[in-house]
């Protein structure tokens, strides 16, 4: 993948705009005391990421071929099996998981937010690029190459910036939990829209500011690298 500047690097603010909206709902599907939302909510709105990336290209790519960027378990079967084997699992540890995800929520909804932020300039970066022209650099192996970068960072730096400009925005928690319930349900299952309210709008003006630092900008460039050191890695 090419080494791109941060200038070049940045995409349309609308592009953005989507992306952090969609990590603040992601993040909020942690305080909906339902069991599996967390995992509904955050598929969809990694969903819902990819698509809108994707038709700011013109690209042979399509959701399909794209999909192990935004599936847990790409395939019907190997989806249905994981479920069965993982339900009972996780319906059991449900309360000590809902209640930890909702005590490290300071920490926990930054990185969310910036996981969405990063997938989207990623696949932004990937498809301006050609990185999916050759077999060497999949869909699968861009996500690999993502997940191992990602879980390298160190988010301090943006973990306070998202953290400070959210505590300047009355409601977002209400609202952005109003659109992760919307998000959940059986006909929000294609991830092309998130039914928002203006006031969750705000909140993520504030948060694209903080994304604007030099500071931040520094740890986009870093990622990049690491990425790109990923993906030479295979």
């Amino acid at each position: 993948m090419p080494n791109h500047t941060n200038g070049s690097s940045q995409a349309a603010d609308s592009l953005m705009h989507e992306w952090i909206l969609a990590g603040l709902v992601s993040a909020s599907a942690r305080f909906i005391p339902v069991p599996f939302v967390d995992d509904l909510v955050r598929d969809r709105c990694r969903r819902f990421v990819v698509s809108r990336t994707l038709a700011n290209h013109d690209t042979k790519q399509t959701m399909k071929s794209l999909e192990p960027l935004y599936a847990v378990n790409s395939g019907w079967l190997t989806g249905c099996v994981g479920v069965v084997v993982k339900a009972p699992l996780k319906l059991l540890l449900f309360p000590v998981r809902k209640l930890t995800s909702i005590i490290t929520s300071v920490r926990g909804v930054p990185l969310e937010v910036m996981r969405m932020v990063l997938l989207g300039r990623t696949l932004d970066r990937c498809l301006r690029s050609g990185t999916f022209e050759t077999a060497t650099t999949s869909p699968a192996v861009v996500n690999a190459a993502f997940a191992s970068a990602f879980a390298g960072m160190d988010l301090r730096v943006v973990r306070a910036a998202i953290s400070d400009a959210l505590a300047g925005v009355k409601g977002w928690k209400t609202s952005a939990t109003a659109s992760a319930r919307i998000v959940a349900r059986p006909g929000n299952a294609s991830g092309k829209e998130l039914d928002v309210p203006l006031q969750l709008n705000s909140s993520v003006g504030r948060v694209q500011e903080a994304l604007e630092r030099p500071s931040v900008l520094n740890l986009f460039s870093e990622f990049d690298h690491r990425l790109e050191r990923q993906l030479e890695l295979g």
